[in-house]
Order: structure tokens, then C-alpha cells, then sequence
């Protein structure tokens, strides 16, 4: 990713995301350097990413960079929590912030990549498909993205977290809601 690239990504999706997520009273924003914090560890993996490929000057798959970003954004993260009184508790999604911001963000590159390759070639089936985003499987417990946010927490806290293996699950994510919609359109059909 270009770092022009990124300045378009950070105001038109990770900034607003960050604003949108302030509403939360017990999180702050730590501001700062978090925007070129975030940008240098991002470069930092994906250079890591292309030495492992043993491709430095080859291009990286769209999971890798989402993945790459999402760790960069849970590692710096740019939310604390705000200091409560012994008495208050902080609520999960406060505590869980920066991997939900990161989880997002990653979704919205992995997105902005489908419908721009879908529109390069005209795809509408590619682009009705993911029009209105990502599909994910029903989970008996809680929901499959508050199960990611918190096996990314736990990532971040064990420092355990492994870029090739959560680009699959972007990847899986992708060929799921890929899956599931174009069975919904075939049903429609018939």
C-alpha cells in the first residue's frame, strides 16, 4: 500500500470508524502519533510478509495487506480506556476496541479491493454479491465477529499473532459471503 493510499484509508475509513467508536464513553482516543505509528508497523510487516513470500518486489494478496493493517491498528492501539471509579465497570466492547477498529478496518480493504477489481472488469454478479458487505457464520456462542475481536485480543495480549493465518480467515470470510450469496441469487432464479 502506498503511503497516499493510506492517507485516503485513514480519513475515509479508519478515522471516521475511530469517531463513530468515541460514542463509547469508557474509551479515549489516544491520538498523537497513532496515525504514523500505525502506518511504520504496517510497513514493517508487510515487508516481513514479502521477505517470508520470498517475493520483496512482488505485490501481496489483498487478505495479507488487510491483515497486515489490522495488526498494525491492535498493536499501537490508538484506544485506552477511560479511568472508572472501583465501583463502574467497563463494558466488553470498550475493552475490545482496537481489535473491533482493526477487525473493521480490515474488512473495509478486503471490500475496497473486491468492488474496485469487481468494477475493472464489469463484474455486476462480483459486485451484487458483495454489495451490501460480508455474511458470517451463525455461531452457538455469541456472534463470529465477537469471536474474532476477542481470539485478537488474546493475539495481542499473548503476542501470538500470526499475519498468514488471519489472511485466511479473511480469505474464508470472503468465499463464505461469496458462497452464501451466490446460493441466494440462484434460489432467486429458479
Amino acid at each position: 500500500m502506498e503511503r497516499a493510499i493510506y492517507e485516503k484509508l485513514w480519513e475515509n475509513t479508519i478515522y471516521p470508524k475511530i469517531e463513530e467508536m468515541l460514542s463509547d464513553n469508557d474509551i479515549i482516543f489516544v491520538g498523537g502519533q497513532i496515525k504514523e505509528k500505525i502506518w511504520l508497523t504496517y510497513e514493517k510487516y508487510k515487508n516481513s510478509v514479502h521477505t517470508y513470500m520470498h517475493n520483496p518486489n512482488g505485490r501481496i494478496d489483498r487478505h495479507k495487506v488487510a491483515s497486515a493493517m489490522l495488526y498494525s491498528i491492535i498493536v499501537n492501539k490508538p484506544f485506552d480506556l477511560k479511568i472508572l471509579s472501583a465501583s463502574e465497570r467497563v463494558n466488553s466492547t470498550a475493552i475490545l476496541a482496537n481489535e473491533i477498529l482493526g477487525f473493521n478496518v480490515a474488512l473495509a480493504i478486503v471490500w475496497s479491493f473486491i468492488i474496485s477489481e469487481a468494477n475493472e472488469k464489469s463484474d455486476r454478479n462480483r459486485i451484487e454479491i458483495f454489495e451490501n458487505r460480508f455474511v458470517f457464520p451463525e455461531c452457538q456462542h455469541d456472534s463470529y465477529e465477537a469471536n474474532i475481536y476477542k481470539m485478537l485480543y488474546y493475539a495481542r495480549l499473548n503476542k501470538n499473532y500470526d499475519i498468514f493465518a488471519f489472511a485466511n480467515i479473511l480469505f474464508l470470510i470472503e468465499a463464505y459471503t461469496e458462497f452464501v450469496r451466490k446460493t441466494e441469487l440462484e434460489r432467486r432464479v429458479f
